[in-house]
């Protein structure tokens, strides 16, 4: 019983501190054109200049429209 609460435990910290879902707001900014009309939905989190995250870049430039 003690070994399964340790290991539960650890893997309990470990997913807190993996950084894999937040969005990589250095250094990369989307590139919109005007023709957008659909988005995949292929999670790809890009930052926005209003301080948002977007799932893709599509839908920040949607969402700039």
């Amino acid at each position: 019983m003690k070994v399964t609460s340790i290991f539960l435990l650890s893997v309990l910290v470990l997913f807190s501190l993996s950084d894999n879902t937040k969005a990589n707001c250095l250094g990369r900014e989307a590139i919109c054109t005007n023709d957008v009309s659909g988005c995949t939905k292929i999670y790809n989190p890009v930052c926005g200049t209003d301080g948002n995250t977007y799932s893709t870049e599509c839908m920040l430039c949607m969402e700039n429209k």
